[in-house]
């Protein structure tokens, strides 16, 4: 499951090792710490330079279930772009990602007919 919240970007996988746990990942530092802090969760943010999300920290699947419908019921902004926008490579990011499923939106649209004069 990919999360993108005004917190950051997180990728969210059933943990291979642990039933009952989610392997929560994020590509930009602080963005898990921040996240988990405003949830009250507790949950140690390992590093891992050569992988594909640098960083990770295994949580209780309830856990962070709670912690997604505890954004989702918090949304109070208009705009997502608006209130994501910080100036931080996450903001360009998330500006690349925006424009890639609005490009994919758009070749997917039915081709429409245009009417003559």
């Amino acid at each position: 499951m990919w999360v993108f919240t005004t917190k950051g970007f997180f990728s969210a996988v059933a943990h291979s090792g642990r039933p009952g746990f989610m392997l929560v990942r994020a590509r930009f530092a602080g963005d898990l710490e921040r996240l988990f802090g405003a949830h009250g969760v507790e949950a140690e943010v390992m590093e891992t330079p050569e992988a594909d999300y640098r960083f990770r920290a295994e949580v209780p699947a309830a856990e962070w279930a709670r912690m997604v419908a505890a954004e989702a019921s918090s949304i109070d902004y208009p705009n997502f772009k608006a209130a994501a926008h910080d100036g931080t490579p996450r903001d360009e990011a998330y500006m690349g990602c925006w424009s890639a499923l609005r490009r994919g939106q758009e070749w997917a649209a039915p081709k429409r007919r245009r009417r003559r004069p």
